[in-house]
C-alpha cells in the first residue's frame, strides 16, 4: 500500500443495533420482546401479522426496493376510504374486542366462559380487518426491512433487484435502441442499465476528454465504438475512422453513412504528416487562407468521387461538410501520420476559434503510437475533436487508459489490466479480507495501483459487486482494519458477461455505470457500395 493517497471519502456505515450488543442478557431481552410482539399481534392484529410476515418474506427473497410496499399500502388506503374510515376501523377492531371480552371473563348466555372462544368467529371478523391490515402490514414490513438494513454493515448489504417498473423501462429502452434510436439528449445510447431500466449513455462532453474502449473480445469493443460513431452520424458530426484493414468495419461504416445520408470519403493521411489547413477546400474561395469561419460548414448531398488510387483525405473538407472519412491507418507509421494531420486540424480550428464538433474513432488503438495519440487528444480537447480508441491488447489498454477521461470496460481476461482499470472506478473502504477476496486472482494488495487522487466521487448508478464473505466479516471487522478498495472490483471486471460493460468517467464530472448491457442499434440491411476516394482538387 506504499504510495497510496490518504483516504478522503466518507467512512462506510457500520452495523448498529437498537439494543446495544454489549448489554447483559441481551439474547433473553430480545426473545422477550419478540414474544410480546407476537402475543400482541395474535390478540389485536391477527391479519396484520400474516401480511407483515408475507411482505417481509417477499422483500427478502426478491430484494426489491422498499418502495414496492407503497402498492399494498395504497390499496389498503383506497379500500378504507371507499368503505369509510369509521367502518374500516370498526371492522379491524371487531375481532380484538371479541377476544379481549372473552379473555376478561365475558360469556354468552348458556355458554361457559372460555378464553379462546373469541377466536371462534374468526371467519366472520378476520376478513373485515383487511383494509387497515394492508396499511399496517406494509408499514411493519418496511420497519422490518429498515431494521435489517440497520443491523448490516454497508458493504454487506446486497444490491436491490430491479422491479416491474425497471423491467418495463428496460424493455422499452431496448426496443428503441434496437430500432436505431442511438441519440440521447446529451450523447450516445450504449445500452441499458439493468438495475433501473434507464438508458446507459456516453455523453458528448465526456467524449471530448477522450474515451478508451477495452475488452477481451474484438466484437464487443468494435460494436461499442460503432455505436458511438452511429450516434455521431445521426447528430451530423464530422466523423473520421482509422481504417485498420477490417472490411467488416468499412461495411458497417458505409451502411451507417448510407442510413444517415452522410458522404463518405476514403484515402490515407498526408504524405508529410503535417495535415491540410482547415480553411482549404474544393471551391476556389474556400482555398483562400482568410476564408470566413462560416464557410467551414455545409452538407454534401451525396457521395462524390471517382475510383482511383488511395490519396490523402482532405480533413478540412470533412469538417466543413460535416461528412465522414475512412482514413487508412493499418500501420503504426500511417496511424502516427493520421494523428499528426488531425492534431494540425485541431490547432487550426482553435486558432480561428471554431468548434470542430468532430469524432475520431480508432477501432484498433494498439496500432497507434501512444505519443501520437496523446498529442491528438491534447490538441483536440479545446478544438472539439473527440477521440474514441478501442483495443483488446492489455498492454495498449494500460498505456492508453491514462490518456482518456472515460473508460468503457467490457469483459477482461488479463488480471493485471483488470486491477489497473478497477482503480479508475473510485474507491471505498472495505474490511481487508473482503478487499483481498474481491481483488481478483492476483490477490495481495486490494488496490495494486494507487490512484492520482483518492475519493470515489458521486457515482450515478452504482451497484456494488457481491461480497462472498461479507456475512462472516460484517460486524466483527474493526474500523481500523478498513482499507481503500475499488468501487468496481477487478474480480467483477474479469467476470462480466456477454455484452455487459462498466463505464467510468473521470471528467468533466465523475460518474459510474456499474453494470450496463450493450444493445446494438440495427443498421439497414443493404449492400454496401464501394468506398470512393475523394476527387483531385481542380
Amino acid at each position: 500500500m506504499a504510495g497510496m493517497a490518504p483516504w478522503a471519502g466518507p467512512v462506510p456505515r457500520r452495523a448498529r443495533h437498537l439494543i446495544p450488543a454489549g448489554l447483559p442478557r441481551r439474547g433473553e431481552l430480545i426473545a422477550a420482546c419478540a414474544v410480546a410482539i407476537l402475543v400482541a399481534h395474535l390478540l389485536l392484529a391477527q391479519l396484520t401479522l400474516v401480511l407483515a410476515v408475507a411482505f417481509a418474506v417477499v422483500a427478502t427473497a426478491s430484494r426489491w426496493r422498499p418502495w414496492w410496499l407503497l402498492a399494498p399500502a395504497a390499496a389498503g388506503l383506497a379500500w378504507t376510504l371507499a368503505a369509510g374510515p369509521e367502518n374500516a376501523l370498526a371492522g379491524f377492531a371487531a375481532g380484538p374486542a371479541s377476544i379481549l371480552w372473552h379473555l376478561g371473563g365475558g360469556r354468552l348466555a348458556g355458554q361457559p366462559a372460555h378464553p379462546l372462544a373469541g377466536f371462534g368467529g374468526a371467519g366472520n371478523w378476520l376478513p373485515r380487518q383487511l383494509p387497515v391490515a394492508l396499511i399496517a402490514g406494509a408499514a411493519e414490513a418496511a420497519l422490518i426491512g429498515w431494521l435489517d438494513w440497520l443491523h448490516t454493515d454497508e458493504w454487506a448489504v446486497p444490491p436491490p433487484r430491479p422491479g416491474l417498473i425497471a423491467a418495463a423501462r428496460r424493455a422499452a429502452a431496448t426496443r428503441a435502441i434496437r430500432a436505431g434510436a442511438v441519440v440521447t439528449r446529451e450523447g450516445a445510447a450504449l445500452g441499458v442499465d439493468p438495475a433501473t431500466g434507464a438508458i446507459a449513455e456516453l455523453r458528448w462532453a465526456e467524449v471530448t476528454r477522450g474515451v478508451l474502449i477495452a475488452g477481451a473480445a474484438d466484437r464487443d469493443v468494435t460494436l461499442a465504438g460503432l455505436q458511438v460513431v452511429h450516434a455521431a452520424l445521426r447528430r451530423r458530426k464530422p466523423v473520421i475512422v482509422f481504417d485498420s484493414g477490417d472490411p467488416a468495419i468499412a461495411r458497417a461504416l458505409d451502411a451507417a453513412c448510407a442510413a444517415t445520408g452522410t458522404p463518405l470519403l476514403a484515402g490515407g493521411p498526408s504524405q508529410g504528416g503535417v495535415g491540410v489547413p482547415v480553411a482549404a477546400g474544393t471551391a476556389a474561395g474556400d482555398r483562400e487562407a482568410g476564408a470566413a469561419a462560416s464557410r467551414l460548414w455545409g452538407r454534401a448531398a451525396q457521395r462524390e468521387g471517382q475510383p482511383g488510387d488511395a490519396q490523402a483525405v482532405d480533413l478540412g473538407r470533412v469538417v466543413r461538410e460535416r461528412s465522414a472519412a475512412l482514413l487508412r491507418a493499418d500501420s503504426a507509421e500511417l496511424a502516427a501520420r493520421a494523428c499528426a494531420d488531425l492534431a494540425s486540424l485541431a490547432r487550426d480550428l482553435r486558432r480561428i476559434g471554431v468548434d470542430g464538433d468532430a469524432l475520431v474513432w480508432l477501432p484498433r488503438g494498439e496500432l497507434t503510437p501512444a505519443r501520437a495519440l496523446a498529442g491528438l487528444v491534447r490538441d483536440g480537447q479545446d478544438a472539439g475533436v473527440s477521440v474514441v480508441a478501442g483495443t483488446t491488447s492489455p498492454a495498449a489498454a494500460t498505456e492508453l487508459a491514462g490518456l482518456a477521461g472515460s473508460v468503457l470496460i467490457h469483459r477482461l481476461a488479463d488480471p493485471d489490466l483488470a486491477a489497473s482499470l478497477a482503480t479508475r472506478t473510485g474507491s471505498r473502504l472495505l474490511p481487508r479480507p473482503l478487499a483481498a477476496a474481491l481483488a481478483g486472482p492476483r490477490g495481495g494488495d486490494p488496490w495494486p495501483t494507487a490512484p492520482a487522487a483518492a475519493g470515489p466521487g458521486p457515482p450515478e448508478a452504482t451497484a456494488y459487486p457481491a461480497a462472498p464473505a461479507a456475512a462472516a466479516m460484517s460486524a466483527d471487522a474493526p474500523a481500523t482494519d478498513l482499507v481503500p478498495s475499488p468501487v468496481i472490483a477487478a474480480r467483477t471486471l474479469l467476470a462480466l458477461g456477454q455484452a455487459e460493460f462498466v463505464l467510468t468517467v473521470r471528467s468533466p464530472r465523475p460518474r459510474i455505470v456499474a453494470l450496463g448491457q450493450m444493445v446494438p442499434a440495427r443498421l439497414p440491411h443493404a449492400v454496401a457500395r464501394p468506398l470512393m476516394p475523394q476527387p483531385e482538387p481542380p
